[in-house]
This record gives structure tokens, C-alpha cells and sequence, in this order.
């Protein structure tokens, strides 16, 4: 039998929320830190086109891991909203969660430094893949534990299947640092650039979303 303190301890859905948007506002604030002004350029707008255009990679970091936040931040207030109820546990995998969104910045500032690195992809990718099983186990212990609202078992389907579309296609992506790291960062942003717009795929439609006709 668990400790009774554990029985009525982590059960506020609103303060998790509240943790979460904290959280992730903070670290797509700490993104920005890497873009900073050149300095010791002089008087010239060519010398200083040619100053900007050496943070290219690190605003190209910037977007993509902006982006990224921003579509797992949709992603956990998703499975939240499936969530009649949470527990101490559901709360603890999700401060998890949240503390692989405090890396992001890193792995983010490590690929603009490296990006001709494949390790510094790699690990980029890591973030990314850790982030999708701290949600892809959250999504498990939910429907276990009964904290399901009832009439949401098909979104709740939906919502795994797409977790691991998203990570397989980022997998791929990362993958091809092993021929190219500047070519395996554009597949990840085309990745994140097919999930920001979720286009209507009838093929990928039917195996994303079973028991809905019109998604």
C-alpha cells in the first residue's frame, strides 16, 4: 500500500499547466541569449551583412529549437486536456519531462557552436528523442492509471501514434548527419515544418488517426 501522503499529493491539473508554461517560457527565452550583436565590426554595411551572416547557424538553432518547444509544449497541454484527473506519479513524469525542456537550450547552443559536427546532431536528436518518451510514458501510465476522461480513449490513441510518427521521422532526419550535418538539420526542420502545418495526408491520415473519417 502506497503512503497516504502519496494519495492526495500532485493532484492539481492547473498547477502542472502552470509549471509547464513557466517552464517552457524560460527556455524558449534562454534560446535567444545566443543571438548576440557582433561586435568590433567596422563602419560598413558589407562587414556587417558579412558579421550576421556568421550567426546563421545559430539562428537557424534558434528557430528550429523555438519551434520545437513550441510544438511539444502543444503536444503535453494535449495529453493533459485527455486527463480527467492527475496523480503524484502523472505530475512527476511530467517535472521529467520538463526537465529535458531545460536542456533543449543547451543542445541547441551546442549545435550552432558544432553543427558541422555529427555528435552535436546527434545529441540535438537525443534531446528531441527523450522529450517524445517522457510523453510517450505519460501517455502509457495515463490510460493504466485510469486518469482518462472517458470519451477521449481514440484521442488518446491518436495522440501515441503520433508521438512515435514524430519520432521515427526525426530519427530518420538525424540520421543523415552520418552524410551531411547541414542537409540532417534541414530534414529536421522540414519534420518540424510538416507538424507545425499538419497537412492532410490521406495515407498518413488513416494510420495517424483511427475511428475518425474527417481529420
Amino acid at each position: 500500500m502506497s503512503h497516504p501522503y502519496n494519495r492526495f499529493a500532485g493532484q492539481s491539473l492547473e498547477r502542472l499547466h502552470a509549471l509547464s508554461d513557466g517552464v517552457f517560457a524560460v527556455a524558449m527565452t534562454l534560446l535567444v541569449l545566443d543571438l548576440r550583436v557582433p561586435v568590433q565590426v567596422e563602419d560598413s554595411s558589407q562587414r556587417l551583412w558579412g558579421a550576421l551572416a556568421k550567426l546563421g547557424p545559430s539562428f537557424a538553432a534558434y528557430l528550429l529549437s523555438f519551434t520545437m518547444l513550441g510544438t511539444f509544449w502543444l503536444a503535453q497541454h494535449t495529453l493533459l486536456d485527455l486527463c480527467a484527473r492527475v496523480d503524484r506519479n502523472l505530475s512527476w513524469f511530467h517535472v521529467g519531462f520538463l526537465f529535458v525542456v531545460t536542456l533543449l537550450p543547451f543542445s541547441a547552443t551546442l549545435l550552432a557552436e558544432y553543427i558541422t559536427v555529427p555528435l552535436a546532431v546527434g545529441l540535438y536528436w537525443l534531446n528531441i528523442f527523450l522529450l517524445g518518451v517522457a510523453l510517450a510514458v505519460s501517455s502509457g501510465y495515463i490510460s493504466r492509471a485510469r486518469l482518462l476522461n472517458e470519451l477521449d480513449v481514440i484521442k488518446l490513441t491518436i495522440f501515441r501514434r503520433r508521438i512515435v510518427f514524430s519520432q521515427l521521422a526525426y530519427g530518420i532526419a538525424a540520421l543523415i548527419c552520418l552524410l551531411n550535418t547541414y542537409a540532417s538539420v534541414a530534414a529536421l526542420a522540414a519534420v518540424q515544418l510538416y507538424f507545425i502545418v499538419s497537412p492532410h495526408v490521406p495515407i498518413l491520415d488513416r494510420l495517424l488517426n483511427p475511428g475518425i473519417t474527417d481529420v
